[in-house]
C-alpha cells in the first residue's frame, strides 16, 4: 500500500491546495538523488544511536532496510508516486511502511533542510569526477591527434586572419591544455566543498546530533561545516559547479566552431568519420558536423544556467528558502547535457582525418612568413621598428604585384629596401619559421613533443581524481556498521 507521508503539517487545519501541491512537488529528475539522500540517512542513525535515541536493535533494523530500500529503487521495484512531494517523503514512505513507528525516529534531530544541502554535495562530488572521466577522454583524443601532427604544418590565426606558420600538434594541444584547466577546477572544487552539511537541521544545529564531525566523516567528507548557517543556506557550490560545466562547454565550443569550418568544403581541411556525422533528409551528398553544431549550440543552455542561478542567488536572505530548490533545475539540466556531449565530442576527435597536404598549401598564404622577414632584419642589426616598417614594405609590394611571399625574387629586393639581400630569401621558409620557435610552449615541433610529454603527466595526474570514489556508507551489514566498518 503506497499511502504519502508529510513531513510537515501539524499546524494546518487543512492540507495544502492542488495548486500549491503541483507547485512545490520536485521535478521527478530530482529523485536522482535517492543515494545520497540514503546515505545520509545511514550516518544520520549512526548519530541517532551516539546519541541514545535509537538502540542496538532499533540502529541495525534501520540501516538494514535502509540497504534494503536502496536496492529496491535501483531496480525500479519502488518508484515515486504522485504524492511523493520530494525525494525525503518518498524514501520515509518506504521506511515507515516497512518500519511503522519505528521508521519515523529517523526524523529526530535533522531538517530537510541540511539533508537537501547534503544530498547535492554529495551528487556534485560524484558528479565532478564523472564528468572528469569524459573529459578525460576528450583529452586522450586530442593528445592521440596532436602526437599524430607535431610536424604537420597549418596557418596560425589571429583575428581570423592569418598571422604565423604553426604545427597543427601544438594548435590541439592550446585546446588540451584549456581543458586540462577544467579538470583542475573540478579538483579544487571538490576540495572546497569537502565539508558537510549534515547535522545543521534547519539553520542552528540540532540538539540531538551533536556530533556532525562524526556523520562527516563516515559520509567521506574531511570535516563538517563550520557555521550551521552557511551549511544550509550556501549555494555557492552549485554556482561554481554550474561555472565549470559552462566552462568546459565553451572549451568544446571552441574546437567545435574550428571543426565546423576545417570540415567545409571551402576549407577541407579535415575529414569526419561516418560514425559522427549525419546527412541531410534533401541533399544525398551533405555529411554535417552534427556533434560539433550541438555543442556549440548546448554551451548557450550551461552558459544561461549559471546566469539563471546567479539571478536567483543574489538577493536571498539568510537562511534557508525555497527560492534554493531551483539549483537542481539548473544543476540536472547542464549535468546531463554534458553526459551526452563527452563521449560524442570525445569520439568525433579521434576519428578526425586531417588533411595534411593541404594543411601545408595553406600554411604561408596570407603572408604568414612576414615575421620571419622583420626578424631577420632584427638580425642584421636593423631596429626592429625600422624592421616592420620595412616588412610592411615587402608585403605592400608584393600585393601591388598580385603575388605572396613566395614569389619574390633577388632582383625584388633592393627595389624594397637596401637593407634586403638574398639572405632574406632564404630566412622565409615553413622549415625555418618552425624551427626558430625554440622558447618554452612555442610552436617547434620538439618544443611541442615536449609539451605533450608534459601534459600526458599532468593528464595521469588528473585520472586518480576522476578514478576515485567518494566513500559513501554503503550498504554493508548493520553488525560490520556497529563494529565501526564504514
Amino acid at each position: 500500500m503506497s499511502e504519502p507521508t508529510q513531513l510537515w503539517g501539524g499546524r494546518f487545519k487543512s492540507g495544502p491546495s492542488e495548486a500549491l501541491a503541483n507547485l512545490s512537488r520536485a521535478h521527478p529528475s530530482f529523485f536522482r538523488l535517492y543515494r545520497e539522500d540514503l546515505a545520509g540517512s545511514r550516518a544520520h542513525a549512526s548519530e541517532l544511536k551516539r546519541a541514545g535515541v535509537l538502540d542496538e536493535a532499533e540502529f541495525t533494523t534501520i540501516r538494514e532496510t535502509l540497504d534494503h530500500i536502496e536496492g529496491d529503487v535501483e531496480t525500479g521495484r519502488e518508484k515515486p508516486i504522485a504524492a511523493d512531494e520530494d525525494i525525503h517523503t518518498f524514501l520515509e514512505r518506504l521506511l515507515m511502511q516497512r518500519l511503522g513507528v519505528l521508521g519515523g525516529k529517523l526524523r529526530a534531530g535533522r531538517s530537510r533542510n541540511d539533508q537537501t544541502s547534503n544530498n547535492t554535495r554529495l551528487y556534485l562530488r560524484r558528479m565532478a569526477r564523472e564528468l572528469s572521466r569524459g573529459i578525460v577522454e576528450i583529452e586522450l583524443a586530442l593528445v592521440s591527434q596532436a602526437s599524430r601532427h607535431c610536424e604537420t604544418v597549418m596557418p596560425g590565426f589571429t583575428h581570423l586572419q592569418p598571422a604565423q606558420p604553426i604545427v597543427l600538434g601544438h594548435h590541439l594541444m592550446a585546446h588540451a591544455q584549456s581543458l586540462l584547466r577544467d579538470l583542475e577546477r573540478f579538483e579544487d572544487f571538490d576540495r572546497r566543498f569537502d565539508r558537510s552539511p549534515l547535522g545543521a537541521a534547519a539553520l542552528a544545529g540540532s540538539g540531538i546530533a551533536c556530533r556532525p564531525d562524526l556523520s562527516a566523516v563516515e559520509l567521506g567528507y574531511s570535516a563538517a561545516c563550520e557555521n550551521s548557517i552557511d551549511a544550509v543556506s550556501a549555494r555557492d557550490h552549485v554556482a561554481e559547479f554550474l561555472f565549470i560545466c559552462s566552462l568546459v562547454t565553451i572549451s568544446l565550443s571552441r574546437l567545435a566552431e574550428e571543426i565546423c569550418t576545417w570540415s567545409s568544403k571551402q576549407f577541407s581541411w579535415v575529414r569526419l568519420h561516418d560514425s559522427y556525422s549525419t546527412g541531410s533528409s534533401i541533399m544525398p551528398q551533405k555529411k554535417n558536423p552534427d556533434i560539433a553544431e550541438l555543442t556549440r549550440g548546448m554551451t548557450g543552455t550551461l552558459i544561461g544556467n549559471i546566469a539563471g542561478f546567479l539571478a536567483t542567488m543574489k538577493a536571498m536572505p539568510l537562511a534557508y528558502n525555497r527560492d534554493l530548490a531551483e539549483d537542481k533545475r539548473a544543476l540536472f539540466e547542464s549535468i546531463d547535457i554534458l553526459e551526452l556531449i563527452l563521449p560524442a565530442f570525445a569520439g568525433m576527435v579521434e576519428t578526425l582525418e586531417f588533411d595534411v597536404a593541404k594543411l601545408r598549401e595553406e600554411a604561408p598564404k596570407g603572408f604568414t612568413l612576414a615575421t620571419e622577414v622583420a626578424d631577420w632584419l632584427v638580425s642584421q642589426n636593423v631596429p626592429f621598428a625600422q624592421a616592420h616598417e620595412i616588412t610592411g614594405a615587402v608585403v605592400r609590394y608584393c600585393e601591388e604585384r598580385g603575388h605572396d611571399l613566395a614569389g619574390l625574387v633577388e632582383e625584388d629586393l633592393p627595389r624594397i629596401d637596401a637593407r634586403l639581400t638574398r639572405g632574406v630569401l632564404d630566412a622565409i621558409t615553413l622549415e625555418g619559421a618552425l624551427a626558430s620557435r625554440t622558447g618554452f610552449g612555442s610552436t617547434s615541433p620538439t618544443r611541442v613533443r615536449e609539451q605533450i610529454e608534459r601534459f600526458t603527466g599532468a593528464l595521469e595526474a588528473r585520472k586518480v581524481f576522476a578514478g576515485s570514489k567518494v566513500n559513501l556508507p554503503g550498504r554493508v551489514s548493520a553488525s560490520e556498521t556497529a563494529r565501526g566498518v564504514r
